[in-house]
C-alpha cells in the first residue's frame, strides 16, 4: 500500500520507491527525540535520534524500501506507546498500542515478538496489570488488522507462514558455532562497534531499574531468540534488527554521560561511509577486506543496464520470463513501459509469482544468470537473438546476464516448488 501511494503521487520512478523509507526514518527520528526527552532527558534524546542514523542497520532501512523499513517504524512506535500504556494503564493507550501493533504485523511477521515481550515485562514488573481488563483491549485492533492476513493465508494453504517456517528451519543442524559467530559479527556491523560492545553491560544493569527494564526486554528477548537460533542454523543479520530501537535508547542514555560518546559517533560514521561507499576501500588499499563478490551493495548494480538491453531487444512487446524473481521484479521496473513479467520454476522454492497467472505464451524474452535451460529452449521454436551482458563493480565482473529472444514460447514444463 505504501508503494502504491508513492507510485500514484510520483509515478513509476526510483524516487517513488525510495522516498517511503526516507520519510519513515525522518519521522521516527523526530518521534524518538520527543519520546526519549520525555522519558529520560534532552541530551539522551538528541543521541537517540541521531546516532541510529549512523548505524548500518538503521541507515540501510532509511534508503531501501524493504519490509524492514515499515517494520522498524511501526515496531518503534508500538514500543513507545506501550511504555506509556504500562505507566498509565489508559484504555485508549492500550487500544492505540494494539492498532500500531497490527500495523507492525502487516509490515512483517516478527511483530509477534511484541506480545511475549509485553507479557514478560508485565509479569516481572507490572503484575497487577495482568489482572486488569484494560491491557487486553490492545488485542482487539491488533487481531482485527491481522484478520486479512490470516484469511488470505487460510485461502492459500498458509503459504506465507510456511515460508517463514522454511526460513527458520533451513540448513538447521545440532550445533554450529560458525553461524553463531557470523550472526554476532553481523550484529556488530549493524549496530556499530561501541553500541554493540556496550549492550551486554547495559542490558544487565538495566534489569535492575523498572523503567529501563522495559527497553531491555523489548530488545534482549528478540536478540536472545535469534542468537540461540543461530547456534543451529544460518540466521541473517537483519532478522533481529527491528528490536534494536529499544537497545539504542538505552545506549543513548549511557553515552550521554560517557567519554565514549564522541568515539561512538566517529566509529559509526566510519562504518557508515565505508559500507555505503565501498569503492572507497579500494582507494585506500583495503579492498581485500570486502572484495566485490562479497560486497552487499553489489545487489543493486547492473539492473538499469539490463533493463536497457532488454528494452532494445523487445521489438514487438514480447513477454519477459525468468526463473529468478529478482530478475523478473527488476525488469518490471527498468524495462521501458514497465511490462508485466513472469517467473517460472526450474528448480527453486516457491515465490509470489507462483500465485499469479502465468500467461507468457508467444514470442518472449528469457533472462537468466546462466545459458538457457534446455526445457525453455525445447518449449520454443528457437532463438531469434541472444546477448550476454556482463556486470562490473569496482573493476571486477560480479555477474552476467544471458538474454534470449525466443520465437513462440509455449508453456515450460516447470518443477514443483522444492520448499517455501
Amino acid at each position: 500500500y505504501m508503494n502504491l501511494l508513492t507510485r500514484e503521487l510520483l509515478g513509476v520512478s526510483e524516487l517513488a520507491v525510495r522516498i517511503t523509507p526516507i520519510v519513515l526514518s525522518f519521522l521516527l527520528s523526530i518521534l524518538t527525540y520527543l519520546f526519549v526527552r520525555r522519558v529520560f532527558d534532552q541530551r539522551s534524546a538528541i543521541i537517540a535520534s541521531t546516532l541510529p542514523q549512523l548505524t548500518v542497520g538503521f541507515a540501510i532501512n532509511s534508503i531501501l524500501m524493504t519490509t524492514d523499513a515499515p517494520l522498524i517504524f511501526f515496531w518503534s512506535l508500538t514500543v513507545m506507546v506501550l511504555f506509556f500504556a504500562f505507566e498509565r494503564n489508559s484504555t485508549w493507550l492500550w487500544l492505540f498500542a494494539g492498532f500500531l501493533g497490527g500495523l507492525t504485523f502487516l509490515s512483517k511477521y516478527p511483530a509477534v515478538f511484541l506480545l511475549p515481550c509485553a507479557l514478560v515485562y508485565g509479569f516481572l514488573f507490572r503484575r497487577e496489570l495482568l489482572k486488569d481488563y484494560r491491557p487486553y483491549f490492545s488485542l482487539l485492533p491488533a487481531i482485527g488488522l491481522s484478520l486479512p492476513v490470516l484469511y488470505w493465508n487460510y485461502k492459500h494453504d498458509f503459504v506465507s507462514f510456511r515460508h517463514v517456517s522454511t526460513l527458520a528451519s533451513k540448513s538447521a543442524g545440532l550445533f554450529n558455532i560458525d553461524s553463531f559467530l557470523e550472526f554476532m559479527g553481523g550484529q556488530l556491523v549493524l549496530l556499530s562497534v561501541i553500541p554493540f560492545l556496550l549492550l551486554p553491560y547495559i542490558w544487565l544493569k538495566g534489569l535492575g531499574d523498572r523503567k529501563k527494564a522495559f527497553f531491555v526486554l523489548f530488545s534482549l528477548l528478540p536478540f536472545l531468540f535469534f542468537a540461540g537460533l543461530s547456534l543451529f542454523k544460518k540466521v541473517e543479520a537483519n532478522w533481529s534488527g527491528f528490536a534494536y530501537f529499544s537497545a539504542l535508547v538505552l545506549v543513548s542514555t549511557f553515552l550521554s554521560r560517557s567519554i565514549l560518546l564522541v568515539p561512538a559517533y566517529l566509529l559509526s560514521l566510519l562504518l557508515f561511509i565505508f559500507l555505503h561507499f565501498t569503492p572507497l576501500l579500494d582507494r585506500i588499499g583495503l579492498g581485500g577486506i570486502l572484495p566485490p563478490q562479497r560486497d552487499p551493495t553489489k545487489i543493486g548494480i547492473g539492473w538499469s543496464e539490463l533493463g536497457r538491453t532488454v528494452s532494445e531487444m523487445r521489438e514487438k512487446g514480447e513477454k519477459i520470463v525468468s526463473p529468478h524473481y529478482q530478475i523478473s521484479a527488476e525488469l518490471a521496473f527498468y524495462v521501458e513501459g514497465n511490462p508485466r513479467t513472469y517467473c517460472i520454476n526450474l528448480g527453486r522454492r516457491m515465490n509470489q509469482y507462483d500465485l499469479w497467472e502465468k500467461d507468457y505464451e508467444g514470442d518472449a524474452i528469457f533472462v537468466d544468470y546462466r545459458p538457457i535451460d534446455g526445457r525453455v529452449l525445447s518449449a520454443s521454436e528457437g532463438i531469434i537473438e541472444e546477448r550476454v551482458v556482463p556486470i562490473f563493480w569496482r573493476g571486477r565482473e560480479i555477474r552476467r546476464f544471458y538474454i534470449y529472444r525466443l520465437k513462440n514460447l509455449n508453456k515450460v514444463e516447470e518443477e514443483m516448488p522444492g520448499s517455501y
